[in-house]
């Protein structure tokens, strides 16, 4: 609550500031005052109404930076959902890096009206290509090569995917174009911003959807299964120690296994949303968005459309068994409705998990049983349901032996759109990319038959 209630006296701050800038030159000084360090962190503020608020802020003064919160509370806050707002304020932060580095505020820059020369630019928008993660443990790795007989060095350096420039320099150009609406500048200066956003606009990869190449490593088969061997609560060579915390663990991993939900949904899983003393135990997807008794200020939330899913009473006596036996016996866990809850003792004793325990602990920790579990990571889970999916509904029309008219034939209509249900898609074609897999396995399969075939028919001419 003190928390909102600064967020509130500074959002006043931030109104009557807003309100200053097409009057005078107030603004630029206070600005330039908050500016001196412009080391900002990307946080999130959470409301007493359930909202979550992302704010860039000034780890010196604790003060929210001014122009990426009017952008979020004028532009994003109604449109776009936490996460991509939070995203959009990582591309933001990555901009302050380079201004950092080069000493310029692109604010300050259009208050004075000054524009960015060709070298600048072009820094800039290389500058948005670069990976902000490799980038920031080592500003620039020199690696050493033989030219003409002598030794020199280069700079290498990271590069992020062809989408993720795109995004990023598609968010940079917003952003550029926002701040010119907001600060009173000149026709004629307009016109030269407008130039420097066409020109970031040109830098965005062609074609960057179709050219990018998914290198993502596919599961060895049966992999996933002996997985789910080391998370059964009772295998010996389970790494956890507390049996409440190995049976919540295996349930979580049973879900992602059985259902194909995404790692969110799995987490944002309520009790009340949960059948399980039916003949037709289920379960609710369910979208709880800014949800009040949710205390995690990034929020576990469901992106795709909700839906009821059944579950095996195999599945139902493993959910009874951890919320009588384990869950209740957790300090404040009672005072919310989420499934799966923190259970280590401590400040956060009984909160639902967060996506950080469960993506930096619980995962590492079972992968760190067996190298081979290296490549496995939550949703890897939803694309190996999706594979199992296929191949049943392969086995059931082979079953009919592919009659058409049989009532038990899948056609591909139909399994597109049971796909769709499940997954919870608000369009079949969104389901595409799980099935990818699969028609990957099944063409390479009958091009090796055809080269068997043909080399056969060589062999034979060979004898002959």
């Amino acid at each position: 609550m003190d928390q909102e209630i600064l967020l509130k006296t500074r959002g006043s701050l931030f109104l009557h500031l807003s309100l200053l800038i097409a009057c005078n030159r107030l603004v630029f000084i206070y600005i330039n005052f908050v500016n001196l360090n412009r080391v900002y962190k990307l946080e999130t503020i959470l409301f007493s109404n359930g909202e979550r608020f992302p704010l860039l802020i000034n780890e010196e003064t604790g003060i929210p930076d001014f122009y990426s919160t009017l952008w979020v509370t004028t532009e994003l806050r109604y449109r776009s959902a936490v996460n991509t707002i939070r995203n959009k304020l990582g591309v933001i932060q990555w901009l302050m890096d380079w201004e950092q580095s080069n000493k310029l505020t692109i604010s300050d820059l259009l208050h004075k009206e000054v524009a960015l020369n060709e070298c600048e630019l072009e820094s800039l928008i290389r500058h948005m290509k670069l990976n902000a993660v490799k980038q920031k443990k080592a500003d620039r790795t020199k690696r050493k090569v033989l030219t003409k007989g002598q030794t020199q060095f280069i700079d290498i350096s990271s590069s992020v995917s062809l989408s993720h420039q795109y995004n990023r320099l598609a968010v940079l150009s917003k952003y550029i174009l926002f701040l010119s609406k907001v600060i009173s500048i000149s026709d004629k200066y307009q016109k030269k911003i407008a130039n420097s956003i066409l020109s970031i606009k040109a830098a965005k990869p062609k074609y960057h959807k179709n050219l990018s190449i998914r290198t993502e490593r596919e599961l060895p088969d049966g992999l996933l299964d002996e997985f789910m061997l080391i998370a059964n609560f009772s295998n010996p060579n389970n790494p956890f120690k507390d049996i409440g915390i190995k049976k919540r663990n295996h349930l979580m991993f049973i879900l992602l296994r059985e259902l194909g939900i995404r790692r969110g949904e799995l987490l944002s899983i309520q009790i009340p949303f949960i059948e399980i003393g039916t003949v037709r135990p289920s379960i609710l997807i369910r979208r709880n968005h800014d949800d009040k008794f949710d205390t995690r200020k990034i929020q576990a939330v469901s992106k795709t459309k909700e839906r009821r899913l059944p579950i095996s009473q195999k599945i139902a006596h493993h959910i009874d068994d951890y919320i009588m036996n384990y869950r209740s016996k957790i300090p404040h866990a009672n005072s919310h409705p989420y499934l799966f809850v923190t259970h280590r003792k401590g400040k956060t004793q009984g909160s639902p998990i967060s996506t950080s325990l469960f993506d930096n602990v619980i995962v590492p920790t079972m992968k760190k049983v067996d190298t081979k579990f290296s490549i496995i990571h939550p949703h890897i889970f939803r694309h190996e349901w999706n594979l199992d999916f296929s191949k049943k509904v392969d086995r059931n029309n082979q079953t009919i032996n592919n009659n058409f008219s049989h009532k038990d034939f899948i056609s591909p209509e139909k399994e597109a759109k049971i796909r769709q249900h499940i997954m919870g898609y608000t369009s079949e074609k969104y389901g595409d990319i799980y099935n990818q897999r699969y028609i990957r396995g099944k063409a390479n399969k009958i091009l090796l038959e055809l080269q068997t075939e043909f080399q056969k028919k060589i062999d034979n001419y060979g004898s002959e």
